[in-house]
C-alpha cells in the first residue's frame, strides 16, 4: 500500500448499518500530497519552495506513482507545489477507491441512480488490515515525538490530522487522548514562515530539500495543504461551497461522503 491508500483505509469508518468515508472534501488534497510524499522518500522527487523538481525517473514499484513521476518529469517548466495541488483531479478518492477494491480491502457495490450519477456503496472492510495500520498509526501519535519512528508513519499521521481523518482513527470519549496527541504531532510540523525563508533558493535549494529529511519534507507538504484548506474555508466550514467534491453527496456532520441511506455518490 502506498500513503494514499493507507489514508483512504484510516478514512473509512465501519458502523452498524454501513461503511462511511470521512473528511470527503479535504481527502483528495491529502492523497495528492502524499503521492509527491512517497515519490520524495523514494528519492525521485524533491520539492523546493518555487518548483518540484524530478531528480530520478527510474521507475518505482506502484503503477500509481509512476504515472505521476513522469507527469511531473514532462511538465515544462516544473511546477510549483501549490499550483500542482490545486490540480487535483476530482476523480482521486474514486480512484483509490478501485485500488483498494483490487487489493482485496474492500468490496464495493457500484449502480446508477435515477439521474445517471454512479454511487458506490461500500459493503465490506478488511478491518484485520486496518487495525494494523491503527497499530503503525499508534507507535507515533503515542511515542510523543516522531523521531525514532519510519518517516512513512510520521508523513501518514501528519497528513491524516489535517485531512480532519483524527476522529475517524480515535472515534469517541475513547480517542480524545489520541486525538489530542495526534493534533500535537501536527502541530510541531507546521512550517514557520521564518524556517520557510530560510530555505536556499535556485538549484541550491534542491540539494538543501534532499538533505533536510523527512521531518522538513512533512512540514512543507502540511504547510501547503493547510493553506489550501484555508484558502477554501468560508464561515468556519471544512470547506467552501466553491469547492466542488466532484459528485460525492453531501454527508453528515465530520463529512462522511455519504446520503443518510448510506450510500456514497462519486
Amino acid at each position: 500500500m502506498t500513503t494514499g491508500d493507507e489514508l483512504l483505509l484510516l478514512a473509512m469508518v465501519p458502523g452498524r448499518q454501513r461503511i462511511r468515508i470521512r473528511s470527503d472534501n479535504r481527502l483528495r488534497y491529502a492523497l495528492r500530497i502524499s503521492e509527491l510524499a512517497n515519490l520524495c522518500h523514494a528519492g525521485r522527487t524533491a520539492v523546493g519552495r518555487r518548483r518540484i523538481e524530478v531528480l530520478d525517473t527510474r521507475p518505482v514499484e506502484d503503477r500509481r506513482l509512476n504515472n505521476v513521476l513522469q507527469g511531473l518529469g514532462a511538465a515544462t517548466p516544473p511546477p510549483g507545489l501549490k499550483d500542482w495541488l490545486r490540480r487535483t483531479p476530482r476523480s482521486l478518492t474514486v480512484e483509490y477507491l478501485s485500488r483498494l477494491e483490487d487489493q482485496k480491502a474492500v468490496r464495493v457495490r457500484r449502480w446508477r441512480d435515477s439521474s445517471g450519477r454512479t454511487r458506490n456503496d461500500i459493503l465490506s472492510l478488511d478491518m484485520p488490515r486496518r487495525q494494523a495500520l491503527l497499530t503503525r498509526l499508534d507507535s507515533v501519535v503515542r511515542s510523543g515525538s516522531a523521531r525514532s519512528t519510519a518517516d512513512r508513519d510520521v508523513t501518514l499521521a501528519v497528513l491524516a490530522q489535517a485531512a480532519g481523518l483524527a476522529p475517524a482513527a480515535y472515534p469517541g470519549l475513547r480517542g480524545i487522548i489520541d486525538r489530542r496527541r495526534m493534533a500535537a504531532l501536527a502541530a510541531t510540523h507546521r512550517l514557520t514562515p521564518a524556517a520557510a525563508g530560510a530555505v536556499p533558493v535556485a538549484d541550491v535549494e534542491l540539494a538543501a530539500a534532499l538533505t533536510t529529511g523527512a521531518d522538513v519534507l512533512t512540514r512543507q507538504l502540511l504547510g501547503e495543504l493547510s493553506d489550501l484548506y484555508a484558502d477554501f474555508t468560508t464561515g468556519g466550514h471544512d470547506l467552501g461551497h466553491g469547492l466542488d467534491s466532484g459528485g460525492w453527496s453531501e454527508g453528515g456532520a465530520g463529512g462522511t461522503g455519504h446520503h443518510g441511506d448510506g450510500h456514497a455518490d462519486w
